[in-house]
């Protein structure tokens, strides 16, 4: 996902890069520029930008897709192995009462549970550099991001 951004301040290797919310963040959601306009990130100042230019800040699309998979899929993937696996303990030892309730309670519990874990793990998964946006190239006075079509900087 590439964004283009504005460099408002420098402080030693890094630059603080001023993003505007694009069409696509308000229909995403996953981080807060679904609801603010402006964000500010911090990026290692790769091409020694300076302030008031212009740069290309992009996550890689196997980070995107991990991060995703992360947050929606392995949940989903909790939600149904544990519907799953009340039908297996009826099946094996026997529950009482109905078996959809206990598909149900199983279901959601190890649905949030995987939340929970999810986010015991977000600082260590914050620090992987893997995750983080990084400035790709300087970027010209009237360039969009829509001008990046079917480009590729990786």
């Amino acid at each position: 996902m590439d964004q283009i951004g504005k460099v408002i301040s420098i402080e030693g290797n890094f630059a603080t890069v001023q993003l505007e919310r694009s069409s696509a963040c308000a229909k995403c959601g996953i981080c807060h520029l679904g609801e603010t306009q402006i964000l500010e990130i911090d990026v290692e100042n790769s091409f020694n930008a300076q302030l008031g230019q212009r740069v290309l800040i992009a996550v890689g699309k196997k980070s995107v897709l991990k991060a995703s998979s992360i947050l929606y899929l392995i949940p989903l993937l909790a939600l149904v192995g544990g519907i799953g696996l009340a039908y297996l303990l009826e099946a094996v030892i026997g529950l009482p009462g109905n078996v959809d309730w206990w598909g149900i309670g199983l279901g959601l519990t190890l649905f949030f549970l995987t939340y929970v874990v999810i986010r015991l793990r977000e600082p260590a998964l914050r620090s992987n550099p893997d995750f983080a946006p990084r400035m790709i190239r300087l970027a010209a006075d009237q360039e969009e991001i829509t001008d990046l079509c079917g480009k590729t900087d990786e």
